[in-house]
């Protein structure tokens, strides 16, 4: 089975990684999907449509509970379960894989594919003092924490959950110690009266069909 990763990265946060390929029954056997559910469904097709059912079992199998927990949006298409406050969740895809993260704090996700066309988009999320981090290293390690510091801003996004953040004005990360395969570093949101910070981890994984992708977690502070 392609299940590519498990983890905690942080305390009493679970995430987990799957590369899809399965047909839609092999995740329709367990995940009952709520009426608002079917309709946001019937409007994806072909591999967005797997990646929507796969990212939700594999949430549901993260929760250890034989029932699934249904999953609601709220008016910013934040996902939320309905019956579990004291849970959050966050959501990710990229070209057949997906990821799932349940914490007991807000939290948010993130994975990217690694692709070409990154350092023609790094301008718009990265601060100058980043962009001028990440060209202390080599130029293959650049690439690879294009993607890191594209990911850690998705995943803080998603956090905030709220829409409208600058990536390079309203989110931060501080400088961090990158061997090539994982870190750790302290992130920061600023808008108006809103000032957070947050913990996240970030990872590169090889796939098994060549190529390679990156994921960042993060979790309030």
């Amino acid at each position: 089975m392609p299940l590519l990763l498990t983890t905690h990265p942080f305390p009493s946060a679970t995430f987990g990684v799957w590369q899809i390929a399965e047909d839609e029954a092999y995740f329709r056997e367990d995940l009952p999907l709520l009426p608002e559910e079917e309709s946001e469904l019937a409007r994806y097709k072909d591999i967005r449509r797997l990646e929507w059912l796969a990212v939700r079992w594999m949430l549901h199998k993260l929760t250890g509970l034989q029932e699934r927990l249904p999953l609601g949006k709220n008016a910013f298409a934040k996902p939320f379960f309905l019956d579990r406050p004291e849970l959050h969740c966050s959501l990710s895809h990229s070209h057949g894989i997906v990821g799932a993260l349940l914490a007991d704090r807000v939290c948010g996700c993130d994975l990217q594919v690694l692709v070409d066309k990154m350092p023609h988009i790094a301008h718009k999320f990265l601060h100058p003092e980043e962009a001028a981090f990440v060209q202390q290293f080599t130029a293959e390690k650049q690439f690879d924490l294009l993607h890191i510091f594209w990911t850690a801003k998705e995943s803080l996004y998603k956090a905030y959950g709220l829409k409208e953040l600058d990536f390079r004005a309203n989110m931060r990360l501080e400088p961090f110690e990158w061997t090539g395969f994982s870190a750790e570093a302290p992130g920061r949101i600023q808008k108006a009266g809103f000032n957070q910070s947050y913990r996240l981890h970030f990872e590169k994984m090889e796939l098994p069909d060549a190529g390679a992708f990156v994921w960042t977690v993060c979790v309030v502070d």
